[in-house]
């Protein structure tokens, strides 16, 4: 299947704000939105100099002690996004969603002690929307899919390069590690049967592990040719609803990027 040059610029700026919506929408029913963090206490920017900048200016905390400004801002990220959805020839939108987002993403993942990788597609998908003129956009769109295809591809490198891949304890481990606080809180879930079955066969645990490694390394044929752009949109699918079923990993918002494998067609 060729997914090359079938959708316009416009087209694309909908799916991608349609997914960034279903995003928000998922956040504020996860009670994560900047409204809704209840003015935490710790913060943990570690060595990222983005993150050090908006915490010297106070900006994720001035927000966040704030309800009314929280709650506005919140209203603010929701309405650039629906604004892009809606007003697909207007630049500013994207370009203010991006720059709320980017506050959100610090605040998020300073607040939260834990620096997530999913929500970084949502943060880029808007990017090449900034740019007027279909020659601009067609590059940034084309960069976005080389950073998706890195994306996958350098995690197999890390764990070529570590020689995890080759570790016959490291995929029961994995199950283990992963599984054990959700075991003990949750004695009676179906999917305890699956996990104790993995860790008690070594080897299927080793393979299952090295498959997901490998799906990983099937990224790096994407950057010599678009012929197989159909299996990058369909295997970020299968691993990230594997690793969301068995090592309670979520995460779905990294597939915005898929949409970086649609070609562009002028309008």
């Amino acid at each position: 299947m060729n997914f090359q040059n079938i959708y316009t610029r416009h087209a694309l700026q909908r799916l991608a704000f349609a997914g960034v919506l279903l995003s928000l929408l998922y956040r504020w029913w996860a009670y994560s939105l900047m409204g809704q963090l209840a003015v935490p206490v710790l913060v943990y920017p570690y060595v990222d100099l983005t993150y050090w900048a908006l915490h010297l200016m106070n900006i994720p905390q001035w927000i966040s002690s704030n309800y009314v400004v929280a709650v506005l801002f919140d209203v603010l990220l929701f309405g650039a996004a629906l604004g892009s959805f809606i007003f697909t020839r207007k630049r500013i939108f994207p370009i203010l969603f991006t720059l709320l987002y980017l506050i959100y993403f610090v605040s998020y993942n300073s607040f939260g002690g834990h620096h997530t990788h999913c929500m970084v597609g949502v943060l880029l998908i808007a990017v090449p929307f900034w740019f007027r003129g279909e020659k601009n956009f067609e590059l940034m769109w084309e960069g976005l899919r080389y950073f998706t295809l890195w994306v996958y591809s350098s995690a197999f490198l890390w764990k070529l390069l570590r020689g995890s891949v080759f570790n016959f304890e490291q995929g029961v481990a994995v199950f283990m590690n992963e599984n054990a606080t959700h075991i003990a809180l949750n004695p009676d879930a179906w999917m305890n049967g699956v996990y104790a079955f993995f860790i008690a066969h070594p080897m299927l645990s080793f393979l299952a592990n090295f498959g997901a490694v490998l799906m990983e390394a099937l990224f790096i044929i994407g950057f010599f040719t678009k012929k197989y752009d159909w299996a990058w949109i369909v295997l970020p699918i299968i691993f990230h609803t594997m690793t969301y079923f068995f090592v309670h990993v979520m995460f779905y918002e990294l597939l915005i990027l898929n949409l970086a494998f649609l070609g562009v067609r002028h309008s």
